[in-house]
């Protein structure tokens, strides 16, 4: 007896493009979780508020944290956490101008700057005036802790003046010149700098810019690394980088306690941030496994006419996933705006951006774990069951 032709209603046979029945495809399968997230206002409105509440409050109260360990690592960076200081006090180092730009090619140095030996200096247009200050030559360029404030940067044979030097010497505008205290040269004064942090002491010295050649011999080198955590390593590295006679004979002044307490007061904020988000998120995805169940629940007919017409568990816990992912979504979004508006208001700064985004991505994430259990235990619920009517 020849075979029959399986019928178009054939629960085996197959659909174009090779799939079984009720196996979508994953593409339409989204969509169409999508359509169903936005035709449920209230369930999908309920688990966007949920997360939303989640991520807010996971910005209101590590946000916060998250900006004072900010403020505080910056004022505590901006007391010097970063700036080296080597010192030949003897004289007998002889560092070599020449080897700074060397040091200051190295990609953890942010800036590097010599000092030369003191000789003190005039006004020389006041030759009878007998106040005198200090005078160094400067190699390298002047950093931004040594701001112009008045006039303009200096070329080589040019000098800026400290603030309290300029107001000694009558130079407060940055214009005129200064003659050594023995008459043996003249420099033009080109501008004001102020020094802040560290290299406010240089505000009662008058700076000359210099040639880093071979023959010039630094005294002072101040150096700015870009991150506090290579202090160490610079300072133990410096006296062998810097082109120096005798390295022995230099000291370095390296911020390592100034590092610690960065260290210290950055991790232990950083640890009660930690716990008090796990804690909020852990609340969180209590909360998300109650409202999903609570969703599927209601929903139960739906989903087992879904099951008895052919469709897979695999395809229920996908479309009920995704609908928790799209609440979930715009309860992350919602969030952040509150959340920062609210951490804006109570400390007047916002935390940083990777950290924002790194909440709100944990807060969806949360959502979709939450929403597992309930998934995967609806998909599993008997349709038969379900649908028989008493």
């Amino acid at each position: 007896m020849r075979d029959r032709p399986r019928e178009q209603g054939d629960p085996t046979a197959k659909r174009p493009g090779g799939l079984s029945p009720g196996r979508p495809r994953l593409v339409a399968l989204l969509v169409d979780s999508v359509v169903g997230a936005l035709a449920q206002p209230l369930a999908t409105s309920t688990m966007a508020f949920v997360v939303l509440v989640v991520c807010a409050s996971a910005l209101v109260t590590t946000g916060q944290a998250a900006v004072a360990e900010q403020q505080v690592v910056a004022r505590i960076d901006g007391t010097g956490a970063r700036l080296l200081t080597v010192v030949d006090e003897s004289g007998s180092g002889q560092i070599v101008a020449a080897g700074l730009s060397v040091v200051g090619a190295v990609d953890a140095v942010e800036w590097v700057l010599g000092l030369g030996v003191v000789t003190d200096v005039r006004n020389a247009a006041y030759p009878t005036d007998e106040r005198a200050v200090a005078s160094r030559p400067v190699y390298g360029r002047l950093p931004t802790d040594l701001a112009i404030v008045a006039g303009r940067a200096p070329e080589v044979g040019e000098a800026v003046a400290g603030r309290a030097a300029a107001a000694a010497l009558h130079l407060a505008d940055g214009v005129g010149s200064v003659v050594a205290a023995d008459g043996t040269s003249t420099v033009p004064v080109v501008g004001v700098v102020a020094g802040t942090g560290p290299l406010a002491r240089l505000d009662e010295t008058v700076l000359v810019a210099s040639e880093e050649s071979a023959d010039a011999v630094v005294r002072t080198v101040y150096l700015m690394a870009r991150d506090a955590a290579d202090v160490s390593t610079l300072g133990a590295a410096l006296p062998d980088a810097l082109s120096a006679a005798d390295p022995a004979a230099l000291v370095v002044d390296a911020p390592e306690g100034t590092v610690a307490l960065q260290a210290v007061v950055s991790g232990d904020l950083g640890a009660s941030a930690r716990r008090t988000m796990l804690l909020v998120l852990g609340v969180g995805l209590v909360v998300v496994v109650v409202t999903t169940y609570s969703s599927t629940s209601s929903r139960r007919r739906e989903l087992g006419r879904r099951r008895a017409l052919g469709a897979t568990r695999s395809a229920l816990v996908v479309a009920v996933l995704t609908q928790v992912a799209v609440a979930g979504v715009a309860g992350a979004l919602l969030g952040v705006v509150a959340g920062l508006v609210v951490v804006h208001r109570l400390s007047g700064a916002l935390p940083p951006a990777s950290f924002v985004g790194g909440v709100a991505g944990l807060a969806v994430l949360v959502a979709v774990v939450g929403g597992i259990v309930p998934a995967v235990l609806a998909a599993r619920r008997d349709p038969l069951k379900i649908l028989r009517v008493p």
